[in-house]
């Protein structure tokens, strides 16, 4: 009988978030940002159609947003998987 929650039981009986069990983590999921590229579509920065991507999304927030000076792409060093824009103000 298994549960549709955020939770994983141990040998001992006691229960941990599975976000924090280790076990969990080793299955495809990135260790430093837990990307999982088998269960979601992610843009890696090694492939070319997705830093062309990235860039064409750069330019066009860019464009439609005047007050907002640079953006920066923020890449996993482990996994190589987009985890965030940094947008400056100006």
């Amino acid at each position: 009988m298994g549960f549709n929650d955020n939770l994983s039981k141990r040998k001992d009986g006691s229960y941990i978030l599975k976000s924090k069990d280790k076990k969990i983590k080793e299955n495809g999921q990135c260790l430093e940002c837990g990307e999982n590229g088998s269960t979601r579509d992610l843009l890696y920065q090694y492939n070319a159609e997705d830093m062309i991507s990235v860039r064409n999304y750069i330019e066009d927030h860019l464009t439609m947003h005047p007050k907002h000076k640079s953006m920066k792409a923020v890449w996993c060093d482990t996994c190589k998987t987009l985890n965030k824009y940094l947008v400056q103000l100006i």
